[in-house]
Formats: C-alpha cells, structure tokens, sequence
C-alpha cells in the first residue's frame, strides 16, 4: 500500500493530535518517530527533557532505553560468532571458565531468556541497592550462586541477569568495555552518533531527566547506579537513531553485511522460543526481540523501563512501519501509545485518552467500599480511604487517588483506570470491576 502526500499528511496531524492529547493530560513527555517505506510520517517531542530548567523534548533528545538495549547486546554476540570468537551454542563456562552452571548454560539460553537464572531485578531487596555504589564483579555475584530455576532451555524466564552475563562474555572475549565495544562496531559505523552506554556519574549531553507523575503533579524519577544495568538496559538513544537501526536490521537493501550479516539477522528477528505458549501463543523471543506473530500486523520489537524512562520500539514487517517511542516519564503508557499509533497508520480503530468530570459524592458512601479485592492469584487491589479521598493500590505498586464520575463509578488522574463498585442484592460491594487499557477484569472481594 502507498500514501499519497495527502494522506500522510493528514496520518501525521492525526499522530499529533494523538499524542498531544496523552501530553495535556500528564501522560506523556517524550519523542516519538514514525516511519512507512522508509519515509518519516513524523518526528516530533512533547513535553520537557527538564522541568527544571524548562528544555523541550525533541527528535534529538536522548532517553534512556531500558531493555531495547538488548537487542544490541544481542547483535554484538553475533557480531563476535561471526569473527569465530564466540558460538551460541556453545557453554558459558567457553568464555568464563568460573562462572557456576556455566557448563549447563550456553549463549544461545542467555540470549532467548531460557537459562532459568534468577532475574535481579525481581529480587526483593532490589530497590534497596539499586542506587548504591558496585563493581561489575558484585553485581554478578548477586545471582551467580543462586540455583537455577529450572533446567536451561525447558522455559521462558525474563532475566535481566542473563543479559549482564552476556555483557561480561562481551568484555571477555573482545578485551574491550561493553560501551567501546559497541560504539567502535556497532553505532559508529551505522552513524548512531547520539547513541552510547551510560557510564555511572556521566555526564551526557542532552541527556532527559526521568520523572513520575502523580496526583500531586511531577516527581524526580528515583535514583539507580547505571553501572546495573549493563547489557540487559544500560544504553541511551534518540528516536532518530532507533530509526535508523530499525532500517538496518528490516531493509536489507540499506543493510551493511560488513556489519552483520543479513543471515545473522534473520536469527535475532526469528520466533525462537516461545514466551507463554498457554495463554499468548502469538508471543515468541528471537534475539533481544520479541515476536508477536499476531494474526494482523507481525510486530517484531521491544520495550524497556528503567527509572524514569519507558520506551518502546516496533516494526511492522507487512506494512513497512517502524514506530519508536520513548518517554520520560515512567508512568506513560508506552505499550498503548505505540500500538495506537500504528493503528492511525493502519487506518485502524483507536481511542484518545480522556479525564472526565469529578462528581460531588458524600464521602460516608466509601466506607462500604474499603477492602481488598482479588485480581488474580497472586495479585490484589486494596481500596481505603484518605482524608475523604477513595484510594487504590495494587500489589507491589504505589498509592493512587480515585475520583468520582458517580457514587459506584471512579477514575484515577495518573493513570487510565477506571474502576466500578458492584453491589449485590444486599447493596454490600461483591466486586470491581478494573476498566485499563481496553481490558475489563472483575475482581471479587475476599475481605
């Protein structure tokens, strides 16, 4: 299919007005590209890369990426398989000889998140040291004695872990630092100027500050040690650069064999293993890159969150799109934001974000609202109040204030979440009902 001028001019208005929408009601502050047959259908910022000091986001801004770094982690490894210094399929234990079940492990298990070593970032006491000071040697010793969660390649796991492990197979084998490494074979010879790995304490120009937001308006994003992250979510980027890495891996008639090789490729793009046979059978990891074989629209990509920062870069193989967003600000909707902008492009339905009105509501009414509410087995929603002020909080997640609509209906202003109290014959509260993200889950209530 190709656009007339007419009518990506108008799909770009309507990316617009899209995402000036999500800015104007605090969710979202970031850059977004969007590209069709190689032509850019938009490139454009929102928001602040500083509120303190009041510097817009542009194209040119650089965020944080999170994990859409791994995938150029991945392609470093298949960069060094194909100089003969490495073999996926080889063990660990090849390239670091001490490292514990490095014998059972091979590259191929790091890469496709089936090695089953504990990921540290789900640790419990993970928020606890994340911002302090560490060696390389520290971090890996965090997981490296832990047992295995289960015999390497028989699941998928996400593990940030397998990821920093690889980095170390990185340094090893090439005698170069992870960042050097990539920026000397990677993101120079594909003009990435504004891509690199962030070092711990740099200093990196026009680099966002990451926020959250919050019913009391903008917070600083919390503090994280960047020498964590590593391989698995160290890197920064601009929505350009992505651009033009997304062209380098999906049009071959640009891509640079001296590079890698389009062979080398088709490996990282290929549904590999699957992620959740049972209930997401579309879901399979190649090499740093989801594949979600969809029955409309393949998509193959990524996301990543780290402090502040979510982002999320996709391709599109049957109708030549590539989509990057990235966002700094942690609360953003990443995952929605992309696939509502690929579906303007498609000409698709889709639904801009909207705040709707506040209703007076006598506050005694909550009261036969607080309680906790089962979502799933090992996830809960508890409702209280504060101050005459409905409240709502997860498992594992802050605090947010709920706003009427109605005395059963209420929404949340950080968020899109709409939850809905449903009384029985006895006008007790049996359940909720959770409106997120196009999806209606009921919850019912157990105490």
């Amino acid at each position: 299919m190709k656009f007339a001028a007419h009518q990506m001019s108008g799909i770009s208005a309507e990316i617009d007005a899209y995402l000036k929408a999500h800015h104007e009601i605090g969710w979202f502050s970031g850059a977004v590209i969007v590209l069709k047959a190689g032509k850019t259908l938009l490139a454009k910022g929102y928001g602040m890369a500083s509120l303190e000091y009041q510097l817009p986001n542009t194209p040119q801004t650089r965020f944080r990426l999170g994990s859409v770094t791994k995938q150029f982690t991945a392609a470093a490894i298949l960069q060094l398989q194909e100089l003969g210094l490495v073999d996926v399929h080889a063990p660990v234990s090849t390239y670091l000889p001490d490292y514990p079940h490095g014998n059972r492990i091979t590259l191929h298990h790091l890469l496709t998140h089936t090695a089953g070593i504990p990921n540290l970032t789900s640790f419990p006491d993970y928020t606890q040291w994340m911002a302090k000071p560490t060696t390389f040697e520290e971090l890996i010793a965090r997981f490296q004695d832990l047992p295995l969660e289960f015999e390497p390649g028989k699941e998928f796991r996400y593990s940030n872990s397998g990821y920093i492990l690889l980095t170390q197979v990185i340094e090893t084998v090439s005698g170069q630092s992870y960042g050097d490494y990539l920026k000397e074979h990677l993101l120079q010879p594909l003009g990435m100027e504004n891509t690199g790995y962030e070092y711990p304490l740099a200093v990196i120009d026009g680099l966002a500050n990451g926020y959250q937001f919050t019913d009391d308006g903008y917070l600083k994003a919390e503090y994280i040690n960047m020498l964590l992250p590593q391989g698995a979510g160290g890197l920064y980027s601009t929505v350009e650069d992505l651009a033009r890495w997304n062209q380098f891996l999906f049009d071959h008639g640009v891509g640079d064999e001296t590079i890698l090789r389009d062979k080398a490729i088709a490996t990282m793009t290929s549904p590999l293993v699957p992620m959740n046979p049972d209930e997401a059978p579309h879901l399979f990891y190649g090499y740093g890159l989801v594949i979600n074989k969809q029955p409309k629209h393949q998509r193959i990509g990524h996301g990543g969150r780290i402090n502040g920062f979510v982002t999320n870069l996709g391709y599109y193989p049957d109708q030549d799109v590539s989509v990057a967003v990235l966002s700094n600000l942690e609360t953003a909707n990443i995952e929605r934001i992309s696939q509502d902008l690929a579906a303007i492009v498609f000409g698709e339905p889709y639904s801009k974000p909207t705040v709707s009105e506040v209703v007076k509501v006598d506050p005694s009414v909550y009261e036969g609202y607080i309680g906790t509410y089962q979502v799933a087995p090992e996830f809960q929603v508890t409702i209280t109040t504060q101050a005459n002020q409905l409240r709502i909080q997860a498992t594992g997640q802050s605090i947010l204030k709920l706003y009427p609509t109605s005395e059963t209906e209420f929404f949340a202003r950080v968020i899109d979440l709409r939850v809905v109290f449903n009384q029985g014959s006895d006008s007790t509260v049996e359940s909720v009902t959770l409106l997120q993200n196009g999806q209606e889950t009921v919850a019912p209530r157990v105490d």
